[in-house]
């Protein structure tokens, strides 16, 4: 295809046919009209205006080569609820790289965006660095994993026998390591009064469960039933949710929900996509998790994969039945996501040390 010559500029609504036929060149995956509604229209958070926060390039002949969108979300930012802003599909045609399209689509988002939200953020792939380069702030972020299966995930990263040895005995030593200190409280600490259920929609209970829950976190996400029906829309396959109910009053006492997918082509993942306990219900947590270790093993799953930040106390749990903190060990590129931070105003961003993240808060692709 002969490169034209392209402008940048607001989307509009005759736009979205050109953007999903863009999204099927760039992304793995089917988009369709209706996913873009969802996403887009249907976000709980609302939609700006009659055109969103979104930015398109577009060759002279009116083809769609470039986009950058930012998404509302609704966030318990210490004492108060506020509307921040979440950067989802960065798209250039591949025939259309190295022209500046990114750098001119992030700029114009966030100029016109300025003074609606405190800041944006955003879970990039490997591309962060260019973000960086914007003046965006990067972090690394550290997730979870619990191997039920060594071979399969490893042999599909580690090419070299060797590295593969070395990175399955390292492992195994981690996950004995942390069972051999499991802490008997936690044994103690089991919920014997509560019973797990499986759901399909969220329904307003969840409302009383979340509100009970949040005054917990300095920052998270809103986690309220129309946030959670909507983030766990069909539009992104096929989630199981489960509830921890208590036997004594029927109340919910936590929740998780779960996703079977692939990471970099290792099959066999099972995601917890988000996982939340009554404050200090080490009990249920403890249900929870091994709820899930068991349906995984069922499901002859290799890999059990979770988001949450290791200062947070469900972090201590998950190490204790077996899951290893991935960062930089190893270098291990099954997943090394990044957290990127644009503050729209001087020094209006947040603590990491008291933001709370699971997969639940990524973009929803």
């Amino acid at each position: 295809m002969e490169k034209q010559s392209f402008s940048v500029r607001r989307f509009k609504m005759s736009d979205v046919n050109g953007i999903i036929k863009l999204f099927e060149n760039v992304f793995e995956g089917s988009f369709s009209l209706d996913w873009w509604k969802w996403k887009y229209i249907s976000n709980p958070a609302g939609f700006y205006g009659e055109e969103g926060d979104i930015w398109v390039a577009e060759t002279s002949d009116g083809e769609i080569v470039g986009h950058w969108a930012v998404i509302p979300e609704k966030m318990k930012l210490y004492s108060r609820t506020v509307t921040v802003a979440q950067a989802v599909d960065a798209a250039t045609h591949p025939e259309y790289r190295g022209l500046g399209i990114f750098k001119s689509l992030v700029k114009s988002v966030c100029s016109d965006v300025k003074e609606r939200y405190p800041f944006i953020f955003g879970f990039p792939n490997e591309l962060y660095k260019g973000y960086e380069k914007l003046g965006w702030m990067s972090f690394r972020i550290v997730d979870f994993l619990n191997f039920l299966d060594y071979d399969i995930p490893l042999k599909s990263y580690f090419k070299n026998s060797v590295k593969y040895s070395l990175a399955k005995t390292l492992l195994k030593a981690l996950k004995a390591r942390n069972l051999f200190s499991f802490d008997v409280r936690y044994e103690k600490s089991k919920a014997n009064n509560i019973k797990i259920e499986e759901i399909t929609h969220f329904s307003s209970e969840i409302n009383d469960f979340w509100n009970s829950l949040k005054t917990n976190y300095g920052i998270i996400l809103e986690r309220d039933a129309s946030f959670l029906n909507w983030r766990f829309s069909k539009y992104l396959g096929n989630y199981r949710k489960f509830v921890a109910i208590s036997s004594e009053n029927d109340k919910i006492t936590g929740y998780v929900a779960i996703k079977q997918t692939s990471i970099r082509g290792i099959p066999g993942v099972l995601d917890i996509v988000d996982l939340q306990v009554s404050p200090y219900d080490e009990g249920t947590l403890f249900e929870l998790i091994k709820f899930v270790i068991n349906y995984a093993k069922f499901e002859a799953l290799n890999v059990i994969h979770c988001r949450v930040p290791t200062w947070h106390h469900y972090a201590k749990i998950l190490r204790n039945l077996g899951f290893i903190p991935v960062g930089r060990l190893l270098d291990y590129a099954i997943y090394q996501p990044r957290l990127i931070i644009y503050p729209l105003a001087k020094n209006n961003h947040p603590n990491l040390n008291e933001w709370f993240l699971t997969l639940a808060d990524t973009d929803y692709a």
